[in-house]
């Protein structure tokens, strides 16, 4: 299962032509991989090309541009593939010039002139994971003053995924579903969160996926998202009674699966069960209430009236005693990372067929502790199409 080479061009030329619109000659599309998979995308979706090398800082001579790749485009649409080591996967890289060289950004920059592009008429796609020492040399070489920035139509040519990219979505979820099957079924007294998190990295990695992030907490320290900054989860032992709290990350094939479930290690108390039945019927009637054509406002709404009409309080406790946690959103995008639209009332986007959505919500009951949960869905002509249910029911 992949994406054909003809694919990859399809998006570049794509790419290519909102260039020409932008009137600009050409642009730099530079991505970070070096094992991080949170800035990987923009260079694979339109290369099939991934950077496996590691970050190093720069040493004239030794290591340029580790970690980074680029791709320069130009709005006639020719490409040229920079790359910081020469290791490239040919068979799955949908560009014919490649090259590498000693110093990146001369790399770089002799594509950008290579493709014709003037210095006044150069695009970017990437600011954010270029490191300012590249900058400057590029601004040395090229002479540019300011690169025009053109993320925004790159973000918005990933927003809807292709029947190629539907099979790798729901792959990476069935992944992410057996790996969280395996944290929830290692919840008992006794048991370290991060003998949980064990449990389910390994059917990840076993799946051939990585594993973006575990988030775990429980007990006194439910309302956290993690027990612990670094890793994400402590060797504290479950309790009988505690809640646990799981947000797993994992990306198999570059589409990124993130969903999660809160549970009992033990014999849930009344009130628990409450807490998370309220929880689990709200997010219930965000999805089920998703249709293409839908504003993402509209979807907001749904969700804001469902906690309203469950006595959940907005930043106080409301009628049931609850109230809605941080972050207080129903979800955003996903595909190669995390994209729009952000589930918030300010998004302007429309929700289309082909969009992936995880949808996601807090809700803390005080003397109880906080729950939490996600699904990802894909949305289709017909409605959601929901990725993430658990093996006994939507929400195990």
């Amino acid at each position: 299962m992949s994406i054909e080479l003809a694919e990859y061009r399809e998006r570049r030329r794509r790419f290519a032509d909102c260039i020409g619109a932008a009137g600009m000659d050409a642009a730099i599309v530079i991505s970070r991989g070096g094992g991080t998979l949170d800035r990987f995308a923009n260079v694979l979706y339109l290369t099939g090309h991934y950077q496996s090398y590691a970050y190093l800082p720069e040493t004239p001579g030794l290591f340029s541009g580790r970690s980074h790749a680029a791709v320069v485009v130009s709005a006639a649409d020719e490409a040229v593939l920079c790359v910081s080591v020469p290791e490239v996967a040919t068979d799955r890289v949908a560009v014919d010039d490649v090259r590498c060289g000693d110093d990146f950004a001369v790399t770089i920059a002799e594509a950008c002139r290579d493709l014709g592009a003037s210095a006044g008429r150069l695009a970017i796609v990437g600011y954010d994971v270029m490191p300012a020492q590249m900058w400057l040399r590029l601004r040395e070489l090229l002479g540019f003053e300011v690169l025009h920035d053109l993320e925004d139509q790159l973000a918005a040519l990933r927003l809807i995924k292709s029947p190629a990219e539907q099979s790798l979505v729901r792959a990476a979820a069935a992944a992410g579903r057996r790996a969280v099957s395996a944290f929830l079924n290692m919840l008992r007294p006794g048991i370290s969160e991060a003998e949980a998190v064990a449990a389910a990295t390994s059917v990840a990695v076993a799946d051939g996926a990585g594993v973006y992030f575990a988030a775990v907490s429980s007990g006194p320290q439910s309302g956290h998202y993690s027990a612990t900054p670094l890793p994400g989860y402590s060797t504290r032992l479950l309790e009988h009674g505690d809640l646990v709290r799981v947000d797993l990350g994992i990306v198999l094939d570059g589409y990124l699966c993130d969903f999660g479930r809160t549970a009992v290690a033990g014999t849930p108390s009344r009130e628990q069960d409450r807490l998370w039945g309220t929880l689990t019927d709200t997010l219930d009637r965000v999805i089920d209430g998703l249709y293409p054509g839908m504003a993402t406002a509209d979807l907001v709404a749904v969700g804001d009236r469902a906690l309203a009409s469950a006595g959940v309080g907005n930043g106080a406790a409301g009628p049931s005693g609850m109230y809605a946690s941080y972050p207080a959103h129903w979800g955003h995008g996903l595909g190669l990372g995390w994209e729009r639209p952000w589930l918030v009332s300010s998004e302007p986007l429309t929700l289309e067929p082909g969009m992936v959505l995880a949808v996601e919500r807090a809700i803390t009951l005080a003397g109880v502790g906080t729950v939490a949960a996600e699904q990802n869905v894909l949305l289709t002509e017909a409605g959601a199409e929901l990725l993430t249910a658990g093996p006994a029911g939507r929400w195990t």
